[in-house]
């Protein structure tokens, strides 16, 4: 099975560029698609300096993913900022034809300089329940927010579920490539799955301070190997998912009870 990870700077809402990914994933005969965090929605630090008339949220955005769904045959995954009786909410969606699955992040980042937390009134469960699963084509597939990498408990229901393959949708910055990498080749590793690790790309000033978004978007196989990588610019990766590998892989490491394949 084909999948395409989109690396890409935030779009404006009228933006075409996202369309002329979707009808080239179409060429390669991708059936899976997916964006990193803040894409099409405002980093949340430009909340307080954007007008509030012109920031596009779920509400507005999901038709149109509908409709790209649809026209070009595409299951989409994206993470949206979601907007329910005067609450914000930072979600992921999985966009299949008419349908949507919303997932709430269940782990926001609460550092003084990053605080997510403070800002979006998503419900912290204290215990985390599993992420977004689904089955496509015989994979087991898992969608998890980047910043829920860090954290145990969501992993070990993933690899309880038998998930294959994880995308992990990011806006990683400053001086983090190295450690974001080894945290993904950890968790592949040790879960025997497939890792898909969609960052964003774009440069912006906050408090005086470049934050920038550097890309490095990875295919990590399930033996916790980088198969291939984007660089730090706007670009598309192309994954072919073998799922024998996969399994192969689950039984010759026995990290997890083996299902009968």
């Amino acid at each position: 099975m084909n999948v395409a990870l989109l690396q890409l700077p935030s779009l404006m809402f009228a933006d075409t560029k996202l369309e002329k990914y979707l009808q080239k994933c179409k060429e390669k005969k991708v059936k899976l698609v997916a964006l990193g965090e803040y894409v099409l929605h405002p980093f949340f630090k430009e909340f307080d300096s954007i007008d509030s008339k012109k920031i596009s949220l779920a509400n507005d955005t999901l038709p149109t993913l509908h409709k790209l769904s649809k026209k070009y045959k595409l299951d989409i995954i994206a993470p949206l900022l979601v907007r329910e009786h005067n609450k914000l909410y930072k979600t992921i969606a999985l966009i299949q034809n008419d349908k949507a699955h919303i997932y709430h992040q269940q782990k926001l980042i609460a550092y003084e300089h990053w605080n997510e937390k403070s800002f979006f009134d998503n419900k912290i469960p204290k215990s985390p329940q599993i992420p977004l699963t689904f089955e496509k084509d015989g994979f087991k597939i898992g969608i998890v927010a980047g910043f829920e990498i860090h954290f145990d408990e969501i992993w070990l229901k993933l690899k309880k579920a038998q998930v294959d393959v994880v995308f992990l949708l990011c806006s990683n910055t400053f001086n983090s490539k190295t450690r974001w990498r080894n945290l993904c080749q950890m968790r592949a590793f040790l879960n025997s799955m497939v890792i898909l690790r969609v960052n964003r790309v774009g440069e912006m000033y906050y408090e005086q301070t470049l934050w920038r978004f550097y890309g490095d978007s990875l295919f990590i196989n399930a033996n916790g190997h980088i198969e291939e990588s984007l660089g730090d610019k706007e670009e598309m990766l192309v994954v072919e998912l073998d799922l024998a590998q996969i399994r192969h892989i689950q039984k010759e490491w026995q990290f997890r009870e083996i299902a009968q394949f």
